[in-house]
């Protein structure tokens, strides 16, 4: 019994000897297996094994050796030249980078389903760039996109339904007080009006309206359009968007039913301005001009020059959109107002991303002409008490009553 305990004491060390010398083995197999689907590209850095987590991992490959990577792609805009670029879709490569990486993101799991088109996703994109820029898509450059005119004509409809939905991420008012402050203090910087928080103009986009409905889209200019309030800040980025309407449309009526307008009327965004056309006569926290009867010092004609160069920046904030995203000229024949609007926001939205990479306008660039007021106001008539009317007055009394002797 003891012989046959003692043998089976040599068996199991024997058996144990083998197994720590397999072991010892393991890591140098494992390490020379890995090398091996590496330098053949089957492996990737999420296929690492777990029983390799204690070993040093850390070892730099030298010069010589090659990188162990994926093998080098070009993607549709890589294979794009930055003169095609500028040309055909009015933006640079880096904001095209941002653009494209955003909305493929966002096409992934809002919108293409695997096995949707077998178009690259990068391809609708850029064909719905090209859409925006010009207002149409040539054979050419679908061609040079590698996509069909008709499944071009799709990815513009997703495309703009995607941008539309992201305006509110990306065009959004200032409800902060640092933010409004910080606002405020630039508008004063340039034109000497204190708590300035945007400038407030009407967007107007022709189009062929519906028929028996004409008379509801003529503006004031004498053609058909929609119009779409907005508001921006100094620099042109845009704040508020909202209430695509006939172009017709009284632009006080458009002010008092939007949500902006509601929000300044309850002080939301507290005793701040924005600045207005005449047209807006009477409309709470909208400052406008003075009237030329009401003009009686040089205060009030200092206001009116420092108010008609901030409000005059509508024409190049306009100009910029319709010069860089063409489709806002002329959207041609539409069933109402909202069926356009997704295609205004969407530039919009477009408009704001450029601003932040600084991207240049067009050649064809050209200002926006002011319209003028959407109706006649009866401005002699007796205008009921307004607490901001009274507040303008004290402005312009307080900041533009200088003189150089004092005196007015």
């Amino acid at each position: 019994m003891i012989l046959r305990a003692q043998k089976n004491i040599i068996f199991f060390q024997v058996i144990l000897f083998l197994l720590l010398l397999i072991m010892s083995l393991a890591g140098a197999l494992w390490f020379a297996v890995q090398d091996d689907l590496f330098t053949h590209g089957v492996c990737n850095n999420n296929t690492t094994s777990s029983s390799i987590s204690n070993t040093k991992q850390d070892k730099q490959p030298s010069i010589s050796e090659p990188i162990s990577a994926a093998p080098e792609t070009h993607t549709v805009l890589d294979k794009l030249d930055d003169r095609f670029l500028f040309q055909c879709l009015h933006l640079n490569r880096q904001c095209l980078r941002f653009i494209v990486d955003f909305i493929q993101a966002r096409l992934k799991k809002d919108v293409f389903a695997p096995g949707h088109s077998s178009t690259p996703a990068e391809a609708n994109i850029l064909a719905a760039l090209a859409y925006f820029a010009h207002g149409s898509l040539p054979r050419k450059i679908t061609e040079r996109l590698g996509i069909d005119q008709t499944a071009a004509g799709e990815a513009v409809n997703r495309i703009t339904k995607l941008l539309s939905d992201l305006s509110p991420d990306f065009i959004t008012f200032p409800n902060s007080y640092n933010d409004r402050m910080g606002a405020a203090q630039a508008f004063k910087n340039v034109s000497g009006i204190p708590h300035v928080v945007g400038v407030l103009g009407s967007l107007h986009v022709k189009v062929s309206p519906p028929a028996g409905e004409e008379h509801m889209y003529i503006n004031t200019v004498g053609y058909h359009s929609v119009m779409m309030q907005v508001v921006f800040d100094v620099d042109g980025n845009l704040l508020s968007l909202e209430q695509c309407c006939p172009g017709g449309t009284p632009e006080q009526t458009v002010w008092e039913n939007s949500d902006i307008g509601r929000q300044f009327s309850i002080f939301q965004h507290g005793h701040t301005w924005v600045v207005g056309s005449r047209s807006l006569l009477g409309c709470g926290h909208v400052l406008t001009p003075v009237e030329a009867f009401r003009i009686k010092s040089n205060a009030a004609l200092r206001f009116n020059q420092a108010h008609a160069q901030l409000h005059g920046r509508v024409q190049q904030v306009f100009g910029s959109l319709k010069s860089r995203f063409q489709c806002l000229r002329d959207i041609g024949p539409i069933q109402s107002p909202e069926s356009v609007a997704c295609t205004i926001k969407a530039c919009c939205v477009l408009h704001n991303i450029c601003k932040k990479f600084s991207v240049p306008l067009p050649l064809d660039f050209n200002i926006e002409p002011l319209h003028p007021p959407s109706e006649v106001l009866n401005i002699l008539a007796e205008q009921p008490f307004d607490y901001m009317e009274d507040t303008k007055e004290e402005m312009i009394e307080m900041f533009f009553n200088i003189s150089e002797d004092g005196n007015e």
